[in-house]
């Protein structure tokens, strides 16, 4: 076996973020192992996905009242992350364990990349409410762009053209 190459979540890793998730958590303690294995790895930590965000804010619809999470994120196509995990797969080795991170082009709160949806006539999972508030019940860290790697390649489909 070359190496092995797999996902994980930008800012799971951290301590400060991943204190009350377990899924987060899971994350970190996958990213150790495979960094601590005798095979060479590479991780690849991905901010979230446009698609994460009608499906988060279906399940934080609560009749015509989304209450987002206060999320600061930098959301990418998806096929444009599987690009970079491919590249990750078949690219020179750099290191014997790499990390590579990948963002997208804008940072926004979920709740403003919501409205954006809401405003072109989408839905959150199947849900078209009303009023999109936020609290920040994800903590801090989350809420200040702790998901959003600093020196990440930068993937270049907007927003605004995956909603069209």
């Amino acid at each position: 076996m070359g190496r092995i190459v797999y996902l994980s979540i930008a800012g799971a890793a951290d301590p400060r973020l991943n204190g009350g998730y377990g899924y987060y958590k899971g994350k970190a303690v996958q990213e150790s192992i495979y960094q601590q294995a005798p095979v060479p790895s590479v991780t690849v930590r991905s901010t979230q996905w446009f698609d994460f965000i009608p499906a988060t804010m279906g399940m934080v619809n609560k009749g015509p009242v989304a209450l987002a999470p206060t999320m600061l994120m930098a959301p990418a196509l998806r096929e444009e992350v599987a690009d970079v995990v491919a590249d990750a797969a078949t690219a020179p080795r750099q290191a014997r364990h790499e990390i590579r991170a990948v963002r997208g082009p804008e940072a926004d709160t979920i709740a403003n990349f919501a409205r954006r949806i809401l405003m072109v006539g989408g839905d959150l999972g199947g849900q078209r409410p009303a009023v999109v508030r936020e609290a920040p019940y994800l903590g801090r860290g989350i809420a200040n762009g702790g998901l959003i790697p600093q020196d990440a390649f930068i993937t270049a489909t907007r927003f605004e053209d995956w909603l069209r």
